[in-house]
């Protein structure tokens, strides 16, 4: 049994050494099969090569450059492949080398790379801040593109930044592009985002490449302070009547300074307020009703942020809100500056006060419901209303007229609806009612039926069929006073709704109304088809008109203010 057992004993010792004599005998060798003598990667990032090869013995790999990973980085012996990727696309206007090295058992291979180049535009800087009173900028950027020539393409209507040279180049150098930021006039900071564009001179609608975003900031202007109050409350003329008894409007501002009121701006922009007023039917044809003043009303700031004075103390309540509140009594001090108002407190009782705030915030809004000293409530109203975005922009026209024309003026309501607002109360209902007994209201109603709908005349007359030149169709709406459901208005859109579209035609009736009995008082009684005849004559027509904010037209405005309080008849 012994003898057996060192019998295998003797076997395996002697496989075990044959064995060893076997591994010793494997010479290490690391064979790359084929050519790679031009390894390349493409120029983007994320590009891959793979590396076939064959091992005897257990390996390892690593690249010498930071811009590639290697995977897998070690393995096993036998076949085995080795990818090599990109982390990043090669911006340095020519091709770059790297190598990997595999170690195997003390022995080493490399393996060289390249990476191709790509046409690139590399910025020396992404962001820039300039001082409110501008400066002009040289974009440094390189490029490895020849013969091309540098535009500038902005994010948004961006009219402050200026594209001062256009410059052209045929190697690959450092270059600059000159930009002048103009003076910022606003009591806010401003941001732009810019880019670079190369264009094929040859072919300028060839774009070469397009540079990473560049934004440049703007600090707010300084606020300002008037010293000289001497044209304040001074009364100008802008526009007489020629037809009826004349219909009081007053212009006046709040937060302009006393060099706006010298240097000509505040003219400039009253006058741009009663011209955006008659833009829209059909108070566009019946202008020559009206008379209009401009009162001069110099504030101590220009900033209506805490801290700071203005006039009226308009405030505006932000956050997303489009309420503005000011000091009414003022704003009426500064109506009975003009004679004719102080003169005669009928008069006065039907003056549109419209007060417009430098600045360029988005927010408007109409108070009124005022009475006079019999307690009666009276058709006098003061409507605040900035020059949103710019003077000339249309959104400050647009809201103007929705504010001034509309609540103001004809004392027409929102027709637009908020789904949390839910359906119209009963107390809501009776408050509109009331305001309809004054002729107030005239766009909205709380029935459904076609037959009774305050408008109801209108969607059975044969010339209302079929849809305006903005493609509305009369009917009854659904959603209006803020109301999701219980309340109904004319049209689906309008420029009580969202500040577009014009005014519908039982919103266009009710302002009729209101300037045909003001302008001949009791000697005048409506009829209906003398409205038909002059309303078909002046109906709304679209106009072109530029705005900086297109997407805000569908932003809506705060309710009316209903003030509740007395007229102030003495200053």
């Amino acid at each position: 049994m012994k003898a057996n057992i060192h019998f295998l004993l003797t076997v395996c010792l002697l496989w075990l050494a044959a064995a060893c004599s076997k591994d010793e005998a494997v010479e290490p060798s690391i064979t790359l099969p084929g050519s790679t003598t031009e390894l390349t990667l493409a120029a983007e990032q994320n590009a891959k090569l793979s590396i076939d090869f064959t091992s005897t013995y257990p390996w390892e790999a690593t690249a010498n450059v930071d811009w590639v990973v290697v995977s897998p980085n070690k393995g096993e012996a036998g076949n085995a492949r080795i990818n090599i990727l990109s982390l990043e696309e090669n911006r340095t206007g020519e091709p770059r080398e790297g190598s990997l090295t595999i170690v195997s058992n003390g022995i080493s291979k490399s393996v060289s790379f390249t990476q191709d180049f790509q046409d690139v535009i590399n910025l020396k800087q992404n962001s820039y801040e300039v001082p409110a009173a501008g400066q002009t900028l040289d974009i440094g950027f390189e490029t490895n593109c020849t013969d091309y020539a540098v535009e500038i393409e902005t994010e948004g209507d961006i009219t402050w930044v200026i594209q001062a040279t256009s410059d052209r180049t045929r190697s690959l150098q450092a270059n600059s592009v000159s930009l002048v930021v103009l003076p910022n006039e606003v009591l806010k900071e401003r941001s732009a985002v810019i880019r670079l564009k190369l264009a094929n001179s040859a072919n300028p609608e060839e774009i070469l490449l397009t540079s990473e975003p560049i934004t440049i900031n703007q600090e707010a202007a300084a606020v300002g302070v008037s010293t000289d109050f001497s044209a304040n409350k001074q009364v100008t003329v802008l526009q007489s009547h020629t037809e009826g008894n004349g219909i009081p409007v007053v212009i006046m501002g709040d937060g302009f300074l006393d060099k706006d009121v010298t240097e000509g701006y505040y003219r400039e922009v009253m006058e741009q307020a009663m011209e955006n007023f008659f833009t829209e039917e059909p108070i566009r044809s019946l202008r020559a009703y009206f008379d209009v003043w401009m009162v001069n009303a110099i504030s101590l700031n220009n900033s209506f942020e805490e801290g700071y004075s203005t006039v009226f103390n308009s405030w505006l309540e932000g956050n997303g809100s489009t309420l503005i509140t000011g000091n009414n009594e003022k704003v009426m001090e500064y109506v009975l500056a003009v004679p004719e108002l102080a003169n005669n407190p009928g008069l006065y009782e039907e003056a549109l006060s419209i007060v417009v705030l430098n600045t360029t915030e988005y927010a408007g809004t109409c108070h009124y419901r005022f009475s006079n000293n019999a307690g009666q409530i009276i058709n006098f109203a003061v409507c605040y209303c900035p020059t949103i975005n710019n003077v000339t922009d249309d959104m400050f026209r647009r809201v103007l007229c929705h504010e001034a024309a509309g609540h103001g003026f004809a004392k027409l309501m929102d027709e637009y609806s908020y789904q949390e607002s839910g359906a119209i109360t009963q107390s809501a209902i009776t408050s509109y009612r009331q305001m309809q007994q004054m002729g107030w209201a005239a766009n909205v109603d709380f029935t459904p039926s076609r037959n009774d709908v305050l408008w109801n005349r209108f969607l059975t007359d044969a010339r209302y069929q079929g849809a305006d030149a903005y493609g509305e169709l009369l009917g009854v709406y659904e959603g209006a006073c803020t109301y999701w459901s219980g309340a109904y208005r004319p049209t689906n859109d309008s420029m009580m709704r969202n500040n577009q579209h014009g005014f519908n035609a039982p919103s266009r009736e009710a302002i009729f109304k209101r300037i045909m009995s003001l302008a001949y008082g009791e000697a005048w009684t409506y009829d209906y088809e003398e409205f038909v005849a002059f309303d078909l004559a002046h109906l709304p027509q679209p106009v072109d008109a530029q705005t900086k904010a297109p997407a805000e037209a569908t932003r809506h405005f705060a309710t009316p203010v209903q003030a509740n309080r007395p007229l102030v008849y003495i200053h």
